[in-house]
């Protein structure tokens, strides 16, 4: 049922007026704490301020369009997801129009938007996986909302790759090389799954499926998608009795300290253990043996993610649409050939 002013007014117990005023940033005279329960209250309850018909957005400069980010500090800095933000912002220029707003997935309350970052002008897009409790939140919240990076599972626009099939071909090419021993090192970006789950995960298992060759538990390590995670995961695998042949790596980031942690044993990259990651980032053609990964068109996902939303705002697009990147293997010297 659509919530209304009068239902914050009665919780409240203040005039409709006097909510209308408060929740559209009207002065009014209303007091700090009764300005705050009903900021509060129009959270709890789900209310989306809504235009009239004769207000409805026409152009995309209309629209207030925010980021959320799962961890603004780590995005920005991360050479991956940075790119994609990069994407995002050069084609706003590009449309004259830039971001209004960054929020951190640390400062949603259950899942809700602050209300001044809500309303049928406003343009949410999501940089990189989201729980979905919270992604239906959300899209109650603002007009449109579009994932970037994300799984597509829910009625919403998601630009996006095909993880499972991207791994699923990395892992291919090591078969196909005569490995049969391979580890992974990966991670799940949404704090309550684990990797098994992760879609990175499911290609690399669904090759090994194909070709008939068990998973070994063992193998399987989180490197938490960072260079210190990638490092500390190897050096585990690197313990164990037997050691793999190859390794599937889900990130550059995870690869360059696995690099670390090999070299540190006196093992060398590609005689004594094959390397395939996912990304290539602009560091992996330079790193010592060059890294062979998965492409991203990462700087693409962001700009289409723009134009998806300006023909969105004119009504170009009426049902939820997910837009799947393609990806390329880049074949370097980090995977060696193990037939014998």
């Amino acid at each position: 049922m659509k919530v209304t002013l009068k239902d914050i007014a009665e919780r409240v117990n203040v005039s409709v007026s006097t909510v209308s005023r408060v929740l559209n940033n009207t002065p009014t005279s209303i007091d700090e704490e009764t300005r705050n329960e009903i900021f509060s209250i129009s959270r709890e309850l789900g209310y989306k301020k809504h235009m009239k018909p004769t207000e409805k957005i026409r152009n995309i400069s209309e629209v207030q369009i925010g980021l959320l980010l799962n961890n603004s500090k780590n995005k920005y800095k991360d050479p991956y997801f940075s790119e994609i933000i990069y994407g995002i912002e050069q084609e706003l220029m590009d449309q004259g129009l830039n971001i209004q707003f960054t929020i951190d997935e640390q400062e949603l309350q259950e899942g809700m938007l602050p209300t001044k970052f809500t309303g049928d002008n406003t343009a949410i897009i999501v940089v990189g996986p989201l729980e979905n409790s919270y992604l239906q939140t959300i899209k109650q919240q603002v007009s449109i909302i579009i994932s970037v990076g994300g799984n597509p599972s829910l009625p919403i626009d998601y630009v996006t790759l095909d993880f499972k099939k991207s791994a699923f071909n990395a892992v291919s090419h090591l078969l196909n090389l005569g490995h049969r021993d391979i580890a992974f090192i990966g991670a799940n970006a949404l704090s309550e799954s684990v990797i098994t789950e992760e879609a990175r995960y499911q290609g690399y298992e669904q090759a090994l499926n194909n070709a008939n060759i068990p998973i070994k538990k063992e193998w399987i390590k989180n490197g938490s998608f960072t260079v210190n995670g990638g490092y500390r995961a190897m050096k585990e695998i690197l313990a164990l009795d037997h050691l793999p042949t190859a390794l599937f790596i889900a990130s550059d980031r995870m690869s360059y300290g696995a690099y670390r942690a090999i070299q540190e044993k006196g093992l060398t990259i590609p005689n004594d253990i094959s390397i395939i990651s996912f990304d290539d980032l602009e560091m992996s053609p330079y790193i010592n043996p060059p890294l062979t990964t998965v492409r991203v068109h990462k700087e693409e996902l962001g700009r289409i993610a723009v134009k998806l939303l300006s023909e969105r705002v004119k009504g170009e697009i009426t049902l939820p649409l997910t837009t799947y990147l393609p990806t390329e293997l880049i074949v370097r010297k980090s995977c060696g050939n193990n037939n014998k």
